[in-house]
């Protein structure tokens, strides 16, 4: 028995109501696609709510590494906690470094050098983003998404990184995913 908002018609019927109403088959398919997406979104708020975020960290190198961390550079560890419990399911926080004074009480110079120290010892990459950067989580140390997501770094919404203020990180990876802007300089020497 179908439920209130379900209803189950032949695929004569079917047809027979796109030849009275002029609609192309496209548009249904488009309609059943949107229902389909939006029973997904529900089924994923349903498993999220069952099972709340959670951050992963290895035992062994991604705990020592914490310690080390904490042990060696303590508002570096700090901030390294503050973007863990920030971070989104794909290892990503974006936040500016006024943010940072603010949340740690401490000057721009010493944010700097602890973010610095964060990413010499790989435990984050930065791209930038105007203003503001995106840090990302080293996924060898800690991870949000599940264990066979960690080797991919995703963003919600369309962030556009330019390869002039990404230099260091554009030599790091090769992300197939990652829309490259023409460098037009070139374009308009011709």
């Amino acid at each position: 028995m179908a439920n209130k908002e379900e209803i189950n018609i032949s695929k004569d019927d079917l047809m027979q109501i796109l030849e009275l109403t002029g609609l192309p088959i496209s548009s249904i398919e488009r309609l059943i696609e949107i229902k389909e997406a939006e029973k997904k979104d529900e089924e994923q708020r349903k498993k999220e709510a069952a099972n709340p975020p959670f951050v992963q960290v290895y035992k062994g190198m991604g705990l020592k590494a914490l310690q080390w961390l904490i042990k060696e550079n303590q508002l570096a560890g700090e901030i390294f906690v503050f973007f863990l419990d920030n971070m989104n399911n794909n290892n990503l926080v974006m936040a500016s470094q006024k943010l940072l004074t603010e949340e740690f009480g401490k000057g721009r110079t010493t944010i700097y050098k602890a973010i610095t120290y964060l990413e010499k010892h790989k435990f984050i990459n930065i791209a930038k983003v105007g203003t503001a950067n995106a840090y990302i989580i080293n996924p060898e140390v800690a991870f949000q998404e599940g264990h066979h997501k960690k080797k991919y770094v995703g963003f919600n919404g369309t962030i556009l990184l330019s390869e002039s203020e990404n230099k260091e990180l554009f030599k790091k990876y090769k992300h197939d995913n990652i829309k490259v802007l023409k460098d037009n300089t070139e374009e308009n020497k011709k």
